[in-house]
């Protein structure tokens, strides 16, 4: 099912009949870009009048600054996959929640598991925010069976929404999701960004180029290439540095690589209001081998500074405007990828507020609502 049809779909059903008391079932309310949706739209809902409960499947920190209305139920401490699976069903069974919305790949088959009998369950609706096929070379075999069940299990939810096209088309394609449940929600990427006045730039690579690596520095997201393309551009007699907004475990092979090429890289480790500190030649780098999204992408489009990701990735193609808010490097070749940023550098960032507004918190929470009145009369419908 296209976004489109989602978006012009008819409203949900008036207060009296909506789906009020949802829960959220999600590992963590820290952390990466899919933690940041869960928070953005758990406070959307809170306000918009809904009974909102957070079921939280890990023992990490509880989120500071939550609405007071929101309960938030920890089974991290609780032993085992089954055993999780129990609680939850009984904290469905206690509550008698409208409906459910899980994050993430493990939540999301807990919340299938514990609401598989469906004479009186809530309405369902499972999230992914990750390509996951292309993640499953190497990885653990924990892993791997996470997504064999997934491919399995995720039919039997009332709705499966994704933060992109192609993220959707893998859940079409490989988890059997029926098309009539499969909905594209894209992510608040803006719910972090309070001031979207442009930052002063100068286009061009007159004045050199500071390339802002803005992700974790983990395998996925490729942040090596970041460090080759700029000895390309630097090769080029373009003055080029590296600054890192994300830390990780590559960090020190990372600043061992920018010494051996020559490169000046500064890591400043994780910082949330990254968007805050770019320079005057900012352009931002995600070479990322596969993203659902890319939301530090849209970010970087709020404050008026252009961005490059790796057209493979598949997934930040919703997330860039190429020729407007950024570029796609052809390849990951480091030579293609220093192409796309010296094209990028020469944007003027104008005219991309409407395209922009899609990833508000607003606007994302208010389609997540839909799907999941859409859902519930899909729902009441078997």
């Amino acid at each position: 099912m296209s976004t489109a049809h989602l978006e012009t779909a008819s409203p949900p059903p008036e207060s009296g009949t909506r789906p009020r008391r949802i829960a959220f079932v999600v590992t963590s309310m820290h952390g990466g870009g899919a933690e940041a949706v869960g928070v953005a739209w758990i406070a959307w809902f809170a306000q918009a009048g809904y009974e909102v409960s957070v079921l939280m499947v890990s023992d990490k920190p509880v989120l500071d600054g939550l609405a007071p209305s929101v309960r938030v139920r920890e089974f991290g401490r609780v032993g085992g996959h089954f055993a999780k699976v129990r609680a939850l069903r009984r904290a469905v069974q206690e509550d008698q929640f409208d409906a459910i919305v899980a994050l993430q790949t493990y939540p999301n088959l807990l919340t299938v598991a514990a609401t598989r009998r469906r004479r009186g369950r809530p309405t369902v609706v499972l999230t992914e925010h990750n390509l996951i096929s292309l993640g499953l070379p190497g990885s653990p075999l924990s892993h791997r069976a996470k997504v064999w069940l997934a491919k399995r299990w995720y039919r039997r939810a009332d709705a499966v929404t994704s933060a992109s096209h192609p993220v959707g088309a893998e859940m079409a394609s490989a988890f059997n999701v029926p098309p009539s449940r499969s909905l594209v929600v894209p992510n608040p990427a803006l719910a972090k960004v309070a001031d979207r006045d442009p930052v002063r730039r100068i286009p061009g690579t007159a004045d050199g180029i500071q390339l802002v690596l803005a992700c974790r520095l983990v395998p996925q997201k490729s942040p090596h290439l970041a460090l080759h393309a700029a000895r390309a551009l630097r090769d080029r007699g373009i003055d080029t540095e590296v600054v890192s907004f994300g830390g990780g475990p590559l960090q020190a092979e990372l600043v061992a690589l920018a010494a051996e090429l020559g490169v000046r890289f500064t890591p400043h480790g994780w910082v949330e209001d990254w968007f805050s500190h770019f320079a005057p030649n900012s352009v931002v780098i995600l070479p990322s081998y596969r993203e659902g999204l890319g939301n530090v992408l849209v970010e970087a489009a709020a404050r008026g500074v252009p961005a490059v990701a790796v057209s493979t990735a598949l997934g930040v193609a919703d997330a860039i405007i190429p020729g407007v808010t950024g570029e796609l490097a052809f390849s990951d070749d480091p030579e293609s990828i220093a192409d796309a940023v010296e094209a990028a550098s020469e944007l003027t960032m104008e005219d991309v507020d409407s395209w922009l507004d899609r990833f508000t918190a607003e606007s994302s929470s208010a389609l997540l609502e839909r799907a999941i009145a859409y859902a519930s009369r899909a729902e009441a419908r078997v």
